[in-house]
């Protein structure tokens, strides 16, 4: 059986668990300073060959820039591992984002299963990665119908999620 639990390790990877959801709704919103936060100002992101590999806050520059055709975005990340050692941590997030699209009335799926493997450094008390590499599992893409019209996501700052994330939106009982 293992010892209590130490506090502030605890602490930290509770920390770099909401870096990790933060990076998520940045992409997911377009949310570029969101998304810069996450990453150190020297970090090195490697998405593969084939899409990005460069500074991270890079990464969130070309997913904004890339992905504004799409409708809609959602990443979960499951299966998070961490390890901390000080001011430096390694973690990995299972991830499975899905991105819709339309074209000539015509709805697209993408599904994509991930990893992100983080290296993490703690700089001034606050954790942001310092290099990421993504492996890819697998994916689809199909055809896909609408289910109707629901309250649907929006892909930046009038999210309805944005009324509800502020201390502001808590005194007004949004």
């Amino acid at each position: 059986m293992q010892g209590v639990p130490d506090p502030e390790a605890l602490a930290d990877k509770m920390a770099i668990q909401e870096q990790i959801r933060c990076y998520c709704r940045a992409v997911d919103r377009l949310d570029i300073p969101l998304g810069h936060a996450v990453f150190h100002e020297d970090s090195v992101a490697d998405y593969g060959a084939d899409y990005y590999h460069g500074p991270g806050r890079g990464v969130i520059d070309l997913i904004v820039a890339s992905h504004h055709h799409l409708t809609s975005h959602s990443h979960q990340v499951t299966n998070v591992l961490i390890e901390v050692a000080g001011d430096k941590a390694g973690s990995e997030s299972y991830i499975y984002g899905t991105m819709r699209s339309e074209k000539d009335g015509k709805v697209t799926h993408l599904g994509v299963w991930a990893r992100y493997l983080d290296s993490w450094e703690k700089r001034g008390g606050c954790w942001r990665i310092a290099r990421r590499m993504v492996v890819y599992d697998h994916e689809k893409v199909r055809e896909s119908v609408p289910m109707g019209q629901q309250i649907r996501s929006r892909r930046d700052g009038t999210d309805p999620s944005y009324g509800f994330l502020t201390s502001r939106a808590w005194s007004q009982g949004a």
